[in-house]
């Protein structure tokens, strides 16, 4: 099950007890919601996907994250965006490898290579899943 399902299936149970409910209330068919809950929601209509996380007030973009649109990074975007699959592993390693370095990490290498590795396996399994391995460990990590 991915993030955003883990996330909906939270909410619905929160704020509507039950799928049930929120299935009559969204006007959603249950399989559907079920589905998108079980098998991750890459395999469901991406209209259905804003709706379930309107109704349950689910942010699909974190704005806590500055994000500078510069020409360069518009750039390196594109860049990567044409590279192959071994090609975006290989940057992903370095990005995550150099990340690691300037916050300090002694053992950045070794670091590195599992968030690489954890980003080639979240993208294997849903390859449209707007995840931040690299956020999410280091908030692991504080705790």
């Amino acid at each position: 099950m991915n993030e955003l399902a883990s996330v909906i299936e939270q909410q619905i149970k929160k704020q509507y007890k039950s799928i049930r409910q929120f299935s009559l209330v969204s006007g959603i068919p249950q399989t559907t919601i079920v589905s998108a809950i079980k098998n991750g929601v890459c395999g469901t209509a991406y209209e259905t996907v804003i709706k379930i996380c309107e109704l349950l007030h689910i942010e699909l973009v974190n704005y806590n994250t500055h994000l500078v649109m510069t020409n360069d990074v518009i750039n390196m975007v594109n860049m990567f965006n044409s590279l192959d699959e071994k090609g975006e592993h290989a940057v992903m390693a370095f990005m995550a490898m150099e990340f690691n370095r300037c916050n300090g990490s002694l053992d950045y290498i070794a670091k590195a290579t599992e968030q690489s590795n954890e980003i080639a396996r979240r993208k294997a399994q849903n390859p449209f899943e707007m995840i931040n391995v690299i956020s999410n460990q280091n908030k692991t990590e504080e705790f």
